[in-house]
């Protein structure tokens, strides 16, 4: 065609209604396109809502298929700035989030939200959305914490090493905030507004809780006791058994992971096995039941959607992946991962379900590699429940106080 009969097209006049349905569509696969189609130019961005404007508990904003990389502190190159993984793409992006180097980010929520603690400044807890930048105050973390009297806090040692706020997520009520400390064996519940948390303790009298990872699944908080798999119920707020374990689960020496894989609520059993290694030292063994909701029944199986998935499983939170967006061989599927807070970490990297052979270990730190060699190790690092000396000691000074 010659140059004087071409026609250029003017992107920017689609027309409120086009750009318009083409923002819902664009909004209802994620929300991070979303951002982008919106800083396109200013006549797409009028046809479409402000995320700023309708707050992070609006489901339709969560940056839900992302997560967050977490890295040693000696590899972060800008105090603001992290590096997020999408669950559906794999694509990876850096994120500046000012203010971060002033909080302290208690735990990545189903929705992909951070909830982050102002911290040394005070205890104020918020709801962060790291692709909005949107930010949700909840009341402050010491309102929960003088429920609980701090002798017992110190008497678990919860801040000596770990101070886990996995399993935290929003309500199918899209209203109310559950905040989860697993090893606590406590929830706080509480909504934007409130002057105070509403205290769920279930570590006695009874059922006695396994405090291991917990889970949000579809607006509903999950979580383990000796009587069975848990579902929280906030009117009033009570634990509810949705499934019996049909296995013995031991307190002190199992521990017990739920986690959302591919829409289906799993749980692993982590034991010890009746066989010994060569130096007579007890093996673990994984076992790995799905929860059938609707019959209340756990199912044993040895795959994760056909050989799709891999688990990573860390004490206190898990993470589950599709192994398709990653290089080929570089994640196994069917395979659980072992994050750097499990013991046998030091000398087993992963545990395969089919013929329950291991993945040997090449890193001599058992506690936490300083920095990531492989991309085993980096998803490994990201259900690692350990934060920074530092916190844990003001924490500890403030319930002394």
């Amino acid at each position: 065609m010659p140059p004087s009969e071409t026609k250029r097209r003017d992107w920017a006049d689609l027309g409120d209604g086009v750009a318009g349905m083409i923002a819902d569509r664009v909004l209802a696969y994620d929300v991070a396109d979303y951002l982008r189609f919106r800083a396109v130019c200013s006549p797409w961005r009028r046809c479409c809502a402000d995320p700023r404007a309708h707050g992070d508990l609006d489901r339709r904003f969560h940056p839900r298929r992302w997560l967050m990389l977490r890295e040693p502190r000696e590899r972060i190159d800008s105090p603001n700035v992290r590096r997020f993984l999408n669950s559906s793409t794999g694509e990876c992006i850096r994120v500046h989030l000012p203010g971060l180097h002033n909080q302290e980010v208690l735990a990545l929520s189903s929705e992909g939200l951070l909830v982050v603690l102002d911290w040394p400044r005070s205890t104020k807890v918020h709801l962060l959305n790291p692709l909005t930048r949107h930010l949700t105050q909840l009341p402050p973390l010491m309102a929960l914490l003088s429920y609980q009297g701090y002798e017992c806090f110190l008497y678990t040692s919860a801040f000596d090493t770990h101070f886990p706020a996995w399993g935290s997520g929003i309500l199918n009520d899209d209203s109310t905030v559950v905040l989860c400390f697993s090893r606590l064996n406590m929830l706080g519940m509480a909504k934007p507004g409130d002057d105070h948390w509403t205290l769920l303790n279930f570590h006695s009298p009874s059922p006695v809780a396994l405090g291991t990872a917990s889970s949000m699944i579809a607006g509903r908080f999950y979580c383990v006791t000796t009587d069975g798999v848990m579902v929280l119920e906030d009117q009033p707020p009570r634990l509810e058994l949705v499934a019996k374990l049909p296995m013995p689960v031991s307190p002190v020496a199992d521990t017990v992971h739920l986690m959302d894989s591919a829409g289906e609520l799993m749980l692993v059993h982590r034991r010890f096995s009746r066989h010994h290694d060569t130096n007579n030292v007890a093996k673990r063994r994984y076992d790995v039941y799905r929860v059938d909701l609707g019959a209340g029944t756990l199912c044993r199986v040895n795959s994760f959607g056909g050989g799709a998935h891999a688990l990573f499983i860390g004490l206190y939170c898990s993470l589950s992946v599709p192994i398709k967006l990653f290089p080929a061989g570089s994640i196994r599927g069917d395979t659980i991962y072992l994050s750097f807070d499990i013991a046998e970490r030091s000398k087993t990297e992963g545990y395969h379900l089919a013929d329950r052979s291991t993945i040997s270990s090449d890193n001599l730190n058992c506690h936490l590699v300083l920095q990531p060699h492989t991309l085993v190790d980096c998803l490994s690092l990201c259900t690692t429940g350990r934060i920074w000396c530092h916190f844990e000691k003001h924490l500890v000074s403030q319930c002394r106080r």
